[in-house]
């Protein structure tokens, strides 16, 4: 009788331990299989997520609303690490983000989060992905073209960027709509020591 009661408390036990151990990962996709691999994976019982939002697509003759990956190219995953060989394996992925040579490990309330708000049906708008010390370049108005990085956010609306002069750094707080990442390209192109860079 003893043996017979300790075994569903030993699942129990190695059911939470396997919770436990299982992280989010985004899985890249090839272009438009983002709905086929999300597919495959519930095939192969691996809890994902593929967020989807309402876009009106329009043809010649008539309107349709259709649904489409809110991040395109991405679908995520939540796996233990040693499971990643079948992802890898799976139809239309074409690689696991890595961040230092490894697997990038996603939060569960950045996922959490990104579930309810498109649940509540909030309208969700994109922006760009930029960070503190992030190079970049001012679209429009009255520093057009002006170059700096990003230095501190000051609120919900405006930020700071530095723009380093020689041997001097100034700070403007410029409307962060009229700021852009600065390519990767472009970067290689600029002569950056008059700024400091």
């Amino acid at each position: 009788m003893k043996n017979k009661m300790a075994a569903p408390e030993s699942n129990a036990i190695e059911q939470n331990q396997n919770a436990l151990s299982k992280f989010w990962y985004a899985v890249y996709t090839k272009p438009r299989h983002e709905k086929q691999v999300a597919g495959k994976f519930g095939g192969q019982q691996f809890e994902h997520y593929l967020p989807l939002i309402r876009e009106a697509h329009k043809w010649a003759d008539r309107r349709k609303w259709v649904e489409v990956p809110l991040i395109r190219g991405y679908v995520f995953v939540r796996i233990e690490s040693r499971h990643m060989l079948y992802i890898f394996e799976t139809a239309g992925v074409v690689r696991v983000v890595t961040f230092n040579h490894e697997y990038a490990i996603i939060p569960d309330f950045q996922i959490n989060a990104l579930r309810q708000v498109l649940e509540t049906g909030m309208l969700l708008s994109p922006v760009c992905f930029m960070q503190v010390g992030q190079l970049v370049e001012v679209l429009d108005g009255p520093l057009k073209g002006v170059v700096g990085r990003i230095q501190n956010f000051a609120n919900q609306e405006k930020f700071v960027i530095s723009l380093d002069a020689v041997q001097a750094s100034y700070s403007v707080i410029v409307d962060k709509t009229l700021l852009k990442p600065i390519s990767d390209q472009k970067k290689k192109k600029m002569i950056t020591m008059p700024l400091g860079f």
